[in-house]
């Protein structure tokens, strides 16, 4: 088929996701100077359009990024030009399957801080996925420091979530880029939850009554709903009884900083934060909630096996399923159900009916272990090609730049002491020494990549996914979820509970995709393969203690 008459001409593409939209080595300003600087500037191409959108990359409904992939088909521009492989998107296959659709098109894709790198071909197609793999390692390291941090604030007392019921979260600013954050008492609703309390230590309330009396003394939530309220569909009375008893059963209102994630026990650590009763009372309060049956763990014994992971495919658009276990007379089965209406309703199904496909399924993208000494030698000899080239003349010499800019912020420190400049251009200049160095240390934080912890990574991923199967047959029904939590990020049925599709969490996706292309092409051949299957990027993992826990249990 012949390709599209294309109109020579630049497009750029740049994007800011919400949680780096502040950062400023990935600013639009940024993006749009490293771009001009190292495509457009020695090109005699005229640039056509920029394209920007202001979301996350694992959105792919971007508004300006459809639109010029429109443009590409209509043959508007011969170039795209990005800052890095990751503005196309971060950890979907979405941004690899976009790129081979403009390198179909005959549309060149240049990286703003890999000039040379040229995707249409294919080791520079797997340049650009190992380019993808990096930013999502980036990603994962930063969620790690993120938890690291949020203990960290737990284990001092703070709390580092949205405050419940009762609490609001504060914040001050103490320095040019540094927050303090707390929480603390909203004097609109404590005495409401007082309220509460003081009722059910009574013993003569019920969960019902209690919520009744505070509609009556004219309290509402947090939300703005009420306590207790006529439905307007049927006419009966309903009340927020289960919200309740979660909050009778919160330490937090006794003053204690508890998370199961982070192993922190009651008391192990006193909150920074006024507590609503005493430790005595809370645990009086639950004694008097068993009593009447109230006991909100006689009903989270139910363990769903795709917690978090599972969607439903309803007339091609996709909703995410949570699991639900009645407390009425249907106790006796657990659901996956939407959250979503479709169709004016939420779609449910049984857990046991889609449960039942997982087993099939693991089988299904295990390993062979026949050929696992093949897919070995093929990523250890095309992640050991492209990472050879040898870069310690290109660190060394970043790193004298860095220690130069270094010496620039004390000489912009002695200029301001000196009076030689004002406090608004110092402001100005050191903004604009900070950008500089944020970039150089990116930048040599990539090239100081060390292929040898990535190898690492992937061959344990090898052997975990070559024995899958195996263990899933061995393990709990806990176990189990940990398991697929750490292999796949989705799992798709059809509305009738069958397994249709997936997407597994890097670099599992990664050895899969390699197994694809080996078992096409007989091992021969399959890094032009690549370039049309579109695969996820591999990434390092973190969950390696998780992995192996599981068999000690």
């Amino acid at each position: 088929m012949a390709l599209q008459q294309i109109t020579p001409g630049w497009a750029t593409y740049l994007r800011v996701s919400d949680e780096d939209k502040q950062t400023p080595e990935r600013s639009f300003a940024m993006q749009r100077q490293r771009i001009q600087e190292q495509l457009l500037s020695s090109s005699s191409t005229p640039q056509y359009r920029e394209y920007t959108d202001l979301l996350s990359g694992t959105t792919s409904n971007r508004k300006d990024y459809q639109q010029m992939l429109a443009d590409a088909e209509a043959g508007k521009f011969s170039h795209v030009g990005l800052y890095r492989a990751d503005r196309f998107g971060r950890n979907t296959v979405e941004g690899l399957q976009a790129a081979t659709k403009l390198i179909s098109l005959g549309v060149k894709i240049r990286i703003a801080n890999m000039p040379g790198l040229q995707p249409e071909n294919p080791d520079g197609f797997f340049l650009f996925l190992l380019q993808m793999g990096l930013a999502q390692r980036e990603v994962d390291v930063l969620a790690q420091r993120t938890a690291g941090g949020m203990e960290a604030k737990m284990r001092a007392g703070g709390w580092p979530h949205k405050a419940p019921e009762g609490y609001v979260n504060k914040e001050r600013q103490i320095s040019s880029n540094k927050y303090e954050r707390w929480v603390e008492a909203d004097p609109k609703q404590i005495k409401a939850l007082k309220d509460a309390w003081e009722m059910l230590l009574t013993d003569r309330y019920t969960l019902v009554a209690i919520c009744e009396e505070l509609n009556r003394r004219c309290y509402v939530r947090a939300s703005g709903h009420p306590w207790a309220w006529e439905d307007p569909q049927t006419g009966t009375r309903k009340n927020a009884g289960n919200i309740l008893q979660k909050l009778f059963h919160n330490p937090f209102y006794a003053g204690w900083a508890v998370s199961e994630r982070f192993g922190i026990q009651m008391g192990d650590v006193r909150g920074q934060w006024e507590p609503i009763v005493t430790s005595k009372q809370f645990e009086r309060g639950k004694a008097i909630l068993l009593k009447h049956g109230n006991n909100k763990r006689n009903f989270q014994k139910q363990i769903y096996l795709l917690r978090n992971l599972l969607w439903v495919d309803i007339e091609g658009k996709e909703y995410k399923m949570f699991g639900s276990t009645p407390s009425g007379k249907n106790k006796s089965y657990s659901y996956y159900l939407t959250h979503s209406k479709v169709e004016g309703r939420k779609f449910r199904i049984q857990a046991k009916l889609v449960d039942t496909h997982i087993p099939d399924w693991l089988n299904g993208i295990t390993i062979d272990p026949e050929i696992i000494p093949e897919i070995r030698k093929i990523y250890q000899n095309e992640i050991r090609k492209v990472t050879s080239d040898n870069k310690e003349e290109t660190i060394e010499q970043l790193k004298r730049k860095l220690l130069l800019l270094n010496e620039e912020e004390t000489n912009l420190g002695r200029l301001l002491i000196t009076s030689k400049i004002s406090e608004k251009a110092y402001n100005k200049l050191r903004a604009e020494w900070q950008e500089k160095t944020l970039h150089l240390r990116m930048k040599i934080e990539e090239m100081e990549f060390d292929a040898s912890k990535y190898l690492d990574d992937l061959e344990i991923a090898l052997v975990l996914l070559a024995n899958a199967s195996t263990f899933y047959e061995r393990l709990d029904e806990k176990q189990k979820n940990n398991l697929l939590q750490i292999l796949v990020k989705r799992i798709i049925i059809n509305q009738e509970g069958e397994i249709i599709s997936h997407k597994l969490h890097s670099p599992f996706s990664y050895l899969s995709t390699l197994v694809s292309a080996f078992s096409g092409q007989n091992g021969e051949g399959w890094c032009s393969e690549f370039v049309a299957l579109g695969v996820h990027q591999p990434r390092s993992i973190p969950f390696w203690s998780r992995v192996f826990s599981f068999q000690s249990n």
